[in-house]
């Protein structure tokens, strides 16, 4: 009798099975011989000039977390998150035994994470305590510069091998095409 293809266990062996498979194929068909360094000598085809750019701002979202709360869980609760029952009752009222029961914390802590990362600790089994944390939107910040300097380079060729290699301007002005260096 042969496994069920989908059933829970054999599937990750399979999808394991099919990433090796990949792998291998991938690695067998790659070159083994190392790639030659850039060329840096030869006859020169081409030449290229690429004008300055202006420079780009480079921004960064900042937030603050908000309404941070420490939020206590026990075995009964599936999330620490209030949510209506059937009966459109929450969680968190009191009113259905299970709940979750939330503990006001420290509001407008300035950070970029959603949550200060810690989990709390479990008495006995039952019951966990985490903060929680709203993040409110502040505003886009520049953090710095992208800066696109001028450019000045020569095409060489050596052979079926080609290669661009920056130079300076008065390299770039001194050569001409068929130059050999």
């Amino acid at each position: 009798m042969s496994p069920d293809p989908m059933f829970p266990a054999t599937r990750p062996v399979a999808i394991t099975a099919t990433a090796v498979s990949a792998a291998i194929l991938l690695t067998a068909c790659t070159s083994s011989t190392p790639k030659p360094p850039p060329l840096e000598h030869g006859t020169v085809k081409k030449k290229d000039h690429d004008e300055a750019r202006p420079s780009t701002p480079v921004y960064e979202d900042r937030y603050r977390e908000t309404n941070c709360r420490n939020v206590t869980t026990n075995a009964l609760a599936l999330t620490g998150i209030s949510r209506p029952s059937t009966g459109g009752r929450s969680t968190t009222s009191g009113g259905g035994g299970g709940g979750s029961k939330v503990k006001p914390g420290t509001p407008n802590k300035l950070d970029k994470g959603n949550s200060s990362g810690s989990n709390g600790s479990t008495s006995g089994g039952k019951s966990s305590s985490r903060r929680v944390c709203d993040r409110q939107y502040l505003g886009r910040v520049q953090t710095g510069v992208n800066t696109h300097p001028e450019v000045w380079k020569v095409q060489i060729v050596k052979g079926k091998r080609s290669n661009w290699k920056e130079v300076s301007e008065t390299t770039w002005r001194k050569i001409k095409i068929g130059d050999r260096i």
